[in-house]
């Protein structure tokens, strides 16, 4: 009777630690070494403003509005392979799209020199490597660096009486940083990400007939700022 009550306890002390491993197994596959990740990008930005300008020293004086809305969405695939548990290394492809509308009223005069349309598009990619910090490996976050560059066309267009001053330009965007995201696996195979810090560096050329090469270097930091950054993906465990 004894010898039966050890080999039941033993039985059931082998199926509890064959469940955790198995449980710890499941929770641990997002982020061990040979996982795989694929994914899509999405990024979002709208903003409006209304602005009321006064011209004193104007004789009649000027008075004019400026109302103007701005877009911005960015989308690509990403892919990743954890090198090590908790680190991986991958590569985005992105295509963006921005557009910035003005309409403009002179209560003195119909003709301004405000451009009616700005618009962009740009393509480009980049290459990043990130740790991870994960709380019971279901939530958490990610750091890391990443190098990329982008090449694209803007267009500005004025009303009709100055079409003289509309131009292209071709830009091209070379910039790297480090990033932190939010990271939450709802299920094993499914993972999100957000954006939630951003310090990058840019050398940033344009290049257009009217104002010829023009270059700029920047630095810029933003912390859950106006626009909205978001990954999906599917995650492919050895």
């Amino acid at each position: 009777m004894q010898l039966t009550k050890q080999i039941n306890h033993m039985k059931k002390s082998l199926f509890l630690i064959t469940a955790f491993l198995f449980a710890f197994q499941l929770s641990n596959g997002q982020t061990e070494k040979g996982t795989q990740n694929l994914g899509a990008n999405f990024g979002f930005d709208y903003g409006s403003s209304n602005d009321l300008l006064i011209y004193p020293n104007q004789t009649p004086i000027v008075t004019q509005t400026a109302n103007s809305k701005r877009t911005n969405f960015v989308i690509g695939p990403n892919y990743s392979y954890f090198i090590a548990d908790k680190l991986d290394i991958g590569i985005n492809f992105s295509y963006g799209s921005s557009s910035n509308t003005t309409s403009t009223e002179n209560l003195a005069t119909t003709n301004d020199n405000y451009p009616v349309k700005q618009s962009s598009y740009n393509v480009g990619g980049n290459i990043f490597i990130r740790k991870y910090f994960m709380y019971e490996n279901k939530i958490g976050f990610r750091t890391g660096a990443y190098l990329g560059y982008d090449n694209g066309d803007s267009k500005t267009t004025y009303s009709s009486v100055y079409t003289t001053s509309n131009y292209n330009s071709l830009t091209s965007d070379y910039y790297g940083g480090v990033k932190v995201d939010l990271v939450y696996y709802p299920v094993r195979k499914l993972g999100v990400s957000a954006t939630i810090a951003n310090l990058q560096y840019s050398h940033y050329k344009f290049n257009n007939e009217t104002f010829g090469n023009q270059s700029q270097n920047n630095v810029g930091f933003g912390f859950i700022n106006n626009n909205l950054s978001l990954s999906v993906f599917y995650v492919f465990s050895k």
